[in-house]
């Protein structure tokens, strides 16, 4: 089967007037985490504000005996910036259909699973019993399928969240300018998408067909979110795909050049590792243990000291407990992946991968408080 070009976009993608993708793969291409040294670290670590450079420095191999020293300052400026307040989500999987084949991803097209996909009512049952919980925050995720799962059936789900919650985001597969200004227009606040590498020849191997090959319109993405009028867009590599110094620089290299753009936005880091998935247990992230993972969370914190940083259930309660408040400022909780299984015994749908956290949010609040910091489950008032 002949491959479609993975830099070239498709007739229905739209293309914008900006260069901030070639800034970044420019950046990371030219990073050399091994150049390096202590002094640099220690250098970054007293800079008031902190460059691209010394976010290089804190990331290198240079950093990793200045872990402890990168934990205090990153505690210091996270309480600097956000108090002691974690805010709380809940995703929602509203449909697993996929049309993309992405080798690490259990929704890919290939992958023998169960596939399913809410219907009106059953959106509204989820998000109801979501709501019941005292959660005023939800993050709306699909399979990558337009067919499947339209952008207007993606804007009605918006439309019956904006009923129950405070604040509503949307992890879907990218969108087109326009369609992200009905989605908002519908009810979504924040869009994250996961680039998932930015080694664009890497990217090429893991996405072996659907829209979801093609590299530089996903690089796009949050700025289209933004042009489409939502107020906040997040920014995340898939640690353990490839190089994970080189992908986290890439991260903040782009989350600062749309920061500096768009000045307005609300900015926010996820830092998802590869996880387990259906019919593979083998898929696990290549040298990103807990502790690369903490030091690549303390040089967000550090670098943006004001963007949003947030911990997933692929990492365990441990861990969890312990980087909130230190660098983390927004956790998940009452978590499932599955389709339908907030209503139901046994979802209608199989998992994405395999979550870390089972907690509910009852739990996570519980933990939160044992740490004298406060769980804020929304901080937005709408004015009619």
């Amino acid at each position: 089967m002949e491959r479609i070009d993975h830099m070239k976009y498709l007739p229905d993608m739209e293309i914008i007037d900006s260069d901030i993708d070639k800034q970044v793969i420019s950046k990371m291409q030219a990073y050399d985490y091994n150049k390096y040294t202590a002094t640099d670290v220690l250098n970054a670590l007293r800079a008031e504000y902190p460059s691209l450079e010394d976010f290089g420095a804190l990331l290198s191999p240079a950093a990793e005996p200045f872990l402890e020293q990168m934990a205090q300052k990153a505690k210091l400026e996270t309480s600097k910036h956000f108090g002691n307040s974690v805010y709380l989500f809940t995703p929602l999987y509203i449909s697993n259909y996929c049309e993309n084949y992405c080798i690490y991803c259990g929704f890919n097209c290939h992958n023998k699973i169960r596939r399913a996909k809410l219907n009106e009512s059953e959106i509204r049952k989820e998000m109801e019993a979501i709501a019941k919980t005292g959660m005023e925050e939800i993050l709306i995720l699909t399979g990558e399928s337009p067919k499947m799962s339209s952008v207007e059936y993606i804007g009605r789900a918006c439309e019956i969240a904006h009923e129950y919650f405070k604040n509503v985001g949307i992890e879907v597969y990218p969108m087109n300018t326009d369609q992200y200004a009905y989605v908002h227009k519908c009810g979504a606040d924040y869009v994250t998408v996961f680039q998932e590498t930015y080694n664009s020849d890497k990217y090429e191997t893991l996405h072996l067909a659907g829209h979801k090959r093609i590299f530089p319109y996903r690089l796009n993405a949050q700025e289209r979110a933004l042009r489409g009028g939502m107020r906040g867009v997040a920014f995340a590599a898939l640690l353990g795909l490839d190089d994970f110094r080189k992908d986290a620089f890439a991260v903040g290299t782009h989350a600062y050049l749309v920061q500096r753009k768009y000045p307005h936005a609300e900015i926010s880091f996820s830092c998802p590792r590869l996880r387990p998935i259906i019919n593979n247990d083998k898929i696990n992230p290549k040298d990103v243990h807990e502790t690369q993972l903490l030091q690549i969370m303390c040089a967000y914190r550090i670098f943006m000291p004001f963007a949003g940083l947030t911990i997933s259930t692929r990492e365990s309660a441990k861990f969890r407990d312990n980087v909130v408040g230190m660098c983390a400022t927004k956790i998940s909780a009452g978590v499932s992946t599955g389709i339908g299984s907030h209503t139901e015994q046994e979802s209608q749908g199989d998992d994405q991968f395999e979550i870390n956290d089972n907690r509910s949010l009852e739990e996570v609040c519980s933990a939160i408080k044992s740490r004298n910091l406060q769980p804020v489950l929304n901080d937005y008032v709408y004015v009619k």
